[in-house]
């Protein structure tokens, strides 16, 4: 019986196939002239063509669908470092305010009001004094004699350094501890 249904539906498959075929006008042999074998034969090698067919569709899809995610991606980092540019430009701003605050309270004011939207915008100061010399965040200028701190620490920062969303945009410029 089951035999029976799947030769019958291989059969239609076939009829349909046929009838759409000569339907195009192409010269090939009667479909009723062929062998069950053949028409199986056939029947397989159709479905194999579909099924690759579909493949490459499913693939072109998937492909699609990357590209999207990843021009997605693209544009939501170029929009978090727009302000890079106009940042790394205000950062000589920054020190001078720094420098200021240390001797008056209204540029203390001003400095922090100034760092409250740097903040928001991503920039972060890089904690460098005590830390492990890291040439990724520091920038060397010299060495420095430290009996309290271990070698290759920042012993002394000459200039802050800065990240921008967790990407450094100024490295600190730092003097390295060394033993004596």
């Amino acid at each position: 019986m089951a035999m029976k249904n799947e030769r019958e539906r291989a059969d239609e498959a076939l009829e349909d196939e046929g009838a759409a075929l000569e339907g195009e006008g192409e010269a090939e042999e009667h479909l009723s002239d062929l062998t069950y074998e053949e028409l199986h034969n056939r029947l397989r090698e159709t479905k194999a063509e579909a099924d690759e067919r579909l493949n490459q569709l499913l693939r072109c899809q998937a492909d699609m669908d990357n590209l999207m995610k990843r021009v997605a991606r693209e544009r939501q980092e170029m929009a978090k470092y727009a302000s890079e540019r106009l940042i790394t430009r205000l950062l000589g701003i920054l020190d001078s305010l720094e420098e200021a605050a240390k001797h008056d309270a209204g540029s203390k004011v001003l400095l922090n009001q100034f760092m409250d939207v740097m903040r928001g915008e991503g920039l972060s100061p890089i904690d460098a004094v005590g830390k492990k010399f890291d040439p990724s965040y520091h920038e060397a200028m010299m060495r420095i004699s430290s009996d309290e701190l271990d070698d290759d620490h920042v012993a002394q920062e000459f200039q802050r350094g800065y990240t921008l969303h967790s990407k450094v945009i100024r490295t600190s410029k730092v003097g390295v501890a060394k033993r004596q």
